[in-house]
This record gives structure tokens, sequence and C-alpha cells, in this order.
């Protein structure tokens, strides 16, 4: 997607708008991760549960047991590439509390994208600024995870793009002033935070 000046000024007007309860979850969330101990894992899963708004998303207590699960395994990555394919095929196999089978696409992206940073997230707000969403259930399962697959590659290559445009760098550094624990995180993660409060804060 080319960036136009009023992408730029939302972009720029979300960094002055950051708080840092939008960030500093996430930066505990790397940590505990790091720490793979069955403490820090009880306290991920409830602080990734709290800052992600699992608890009011309709999930089952299944469904979030399968899910930490999958994010603490082994069959996240296959060959290097994330396996978005089988994760999304087994989640939508547990009914949620209404009892219907959905596609998590937004939940699938945090989990991959919490064990590889250059993953990035998809939620409401990012499909709002790219101008695209999920195809409908009308469509095939199938095609709606290789719609899901594509948007999330064009996502990355568009974020790490925009990052060498001199406006988005001057955001991009006076970001990473928030907290020195920014500087250490992939670039795509922080256009992620960023995107996100244009959407959270309906600045475009």
């Amino acid at each position: 997607m080319q960036l136009q000046q009023r992408h730029i000024d939302a972009l720029d007007r979300a960094e002055t708008l950051m708080f840092h309860s939008d960030f500093c979850p996430y930066l505990e969330l790397k940590e505990l991760l790091a720490e793979n101990t069955s403490q820090a894992r009880s306290q991920f899963r409830y602080l990734f549960t709290d800052y992600y708004g699992m608890n009011t998303a309709g999930l089952t207590n299944d469904f979030k047991d399968r899910y930490f699960e999958i994010l603490f395994g082994d069959d996240v990555f296959s060959n290097g590439e994330p396996n978005f394919q089988p994760i999304l095929t087994t989640l939508s196999l547990i009914p949620n509390r209404k009892g219907f089978s959905t596609l998590q696409c937004s939940f699938v992206s945090k989990l991959v994208g919490m064990r590889r940073e250059s993953s990035p997230i998809y939620d409401s707000h990012v499909s709002k600024f790219f101008g695209e969403r999920v195809p409908s259930p009308s469509r095939s399962q199938e095609s709606r995870i290789l719609w899901f697959v594509d948007f999330l590659k064009r996502v990355a290559q568009d974020y790490t793009s925009w990052a060498h445009d001199e406006r988005v760098c001057a955001i991009l550094r006076r970001f990473k002033k928030c907290d020195e624990r920014l500087a250490h995180c992939d670039t795509i993660r922080l256009m992620d935070f960023l995107v996100w409060n244009v959407g959270n804060r309906e600045l475009l």
C-alpha cells in the first residue's frame, strides 16, 4: 500500500498519543516468554489474556487451553515458516461459547507474532488502515486462510518499506525514546503499535 500524507499524519499523531499501557504489557510478555518456567508461563497466560482481550471474545476455556499449548509448543513453525493454516484449522474445530466454529485470524496472528516479532498482527484496526478484511464465512475456509497469510506477508513488506521513509523514520525514532526496551523491538512490531493506535483513536 502506498502511504499518503493522511496516513503519515495519523501515524505521527498516534505516536504522540501513545500511553505506556499500550505497549508495556507486550514488553513484559516478551520477558516472561523468554523465562520458560511454569510460573512465568502462568503469568504470561494471565497477562496475554488480559492485554489482548481474550476473556471478552466469547472463547471457551478449552480454546484458550489449546491456544496456549500451541503458543508454548514446538509446532508454531515448520521449515522456518509460521504454521498458520494448521493452527487456524485446529483452533477452528473448538466451538466458541455460542457453539459456533470460527476462524480466529487475529488471535492466531498474535500467537505467531509473540513467537516471531517480525510477523505482523492482524486486527480490525489493521484491517481498516489497509482497507481490507478477511473474506466472509461464505467463502471456503481454505480461501480465507490463504487470503489471511498473503495479507500478513504484504503488511510485513509494507511496514518494512515504510520504515525507510524518513517521515516514518522520524516517528519511529521518537517512539523508541518512550522506553529503552522499544529499541530492541522489530520495526514491524513498532509499526503494529502505531497502526493499532491510529485505529484505536480513530485518527483516519
